[in-house]
């Protein structure tokens, strides 16, 4: 589960509802949001002058997975 910092130094998890693959060229941002934030996620795999947005983490997830990409894959992915 993915951590954030508040202003009161705590932290808070972000619920997940699945495992996403990990790469090396997704960027992830945290925007606030009422009740608390979300996370909104981009593909860098075109370059950061043409990222590609694909939504919050849930969005993100059958995008990410599909990628046949195969030189982005973390070495852990296997």
């Amino acid at each position: 589960m993915a951590l954030n910092p508040d202003g009161s130094q705590e932290r808070r998890p972000i619920p997940r509802s699945g495992r996403i693959r990990r790469c090396s060229v997704r960027h992830l941002s945290l925007l606030p949001e009422a009740g608390g934030r979300r996370v909104q996620v981009d593909c860098l795999l075109a370059g950061r002058d043409h990222a590609l947005p694909l939504g919050t983490m849930d969005e993100a997830r059958p995008i990410c997975n599909a990628c046949t990409a195969t030189t982005i894959w973390r070495a852990d992915e296997g």
